[in-house]
């Protein structure tokens, strides 16, 4: 009686440690993408929970495409890349789903890729990081930015968007520790062999990834960094330029009249010589 006691125990024992195992699996099973839309682009056909290779047409054959929007079936993260052809000319874009125990890769083909003639631009349109916000918007007149990101973010895809799909700009894959905050460079390569360089600073904000997630899918969301420093602003390092400028020559001018009307006698002072 004994025996078959403990070996109830025993099965009961193994059940209750393999039904969490197959709860992690059958959740895992289950993350997939529900709805993707990029800038310049569209797909060619609708999202299917058991497809994982689309096509989706550029809006201008010779712009990438960039992420718009995006949501989740699960709990996992999404990494945006971009495939090249043996000819450097941009080909897809990449959408993985990386979770606890596994990954899942969507793969956008472009339909209609412009092969142009060698151009000089090497411009970037955007740089993507999970979870990070790049301040400010990516233009054609800065080449230094600022990453931030959460507190305690460790692991960071760094995605450039070129401007021409014949450009190339490699993306940068750090796994870091929470003090760690370096600055990268990105070079962004034209088809005729130009470059551009990218400085990209990275900050830690006072918030958590699990904050950040949170108030991302918020339907209001708008920004995680809360209101980036004044001081850190381009404007205001213009106008601080202009004051600092502005008391310079101020300074100076005052010295310049103060020289011009000084006497250079003193008419306290007794004549030298006798009359």
């Amino acid at each position: 009686m004994k025996k078959y006691i403990f070996r109830i125990l025993l099965f009961l024992t193994a059940l209750f440690l393999c039904v969490p195992c197959f709860g992690a699996f059958a959740d895992d099973t289950s993350v997939s993408l529900s709805s993707i839309s990029f800038n310049n682009a569209q797909l060619d056909f609708e999202l299917s929970p058991d497809v994982y290779d689309y096509t989706i047409t550029l809006d201008s054959s010779g712009t990438s495409p960039s992420l718009k929007s995006y949501e989740i079936n699960g709990d996992a993260n999404l990494l945006i890349t971009y495939t090249y052809d043996d000819a450097s000319v941009q080909k897809a874009i990449v959408a993985t789903l990386d979770y606890s125990t596994g990954s899942v890769v969507y793969t956008f083909t472009y339909s209609n890729p412009e092969v142009n003639e060698l151009s000089s631009d090497n411009f970037l349109t955007d740089i993507y990081c999970t979870y990070g916000e790049i301040s400010p918007a990516v233009n054609t007149d800065d080449t230094d930015y600022t990453l931030y990101i959460p507190s305690d973010l460790t692991r960071l895809t760094i995605t450039p968007v070129t401007s021409d799909v014949n450009a190339v700009c490699s993306p940068v894959n750090l796994t870091l520790t929470e003090e760690q905050a370096p600055e990268i460079t990105l070079v962004c390569t034209a088809s005729d062999g130009s470059e551009r360089k990218y400085n990209i600073k990275i900050s830690r904000v006072d918030k958590t990834t699990k904050q950040v997630i949170n108030e991302m899918s918020q339907s209001d969301y708008v920004s995680f960094v809360e209101e980036t420093k004044f001081y850190e602003e381009p404007k205001f390092l213009f106008i601080l330029t202009c004051a600092v400028a502005g008391a310079v020559i101020i300074i100076l001018l005052a010295f310049i009249a103060y020289r011009i009307n000084a006497d250079p006698y003193d008419k306290d002072e007794k004549p030298f010589y006798k009359e």
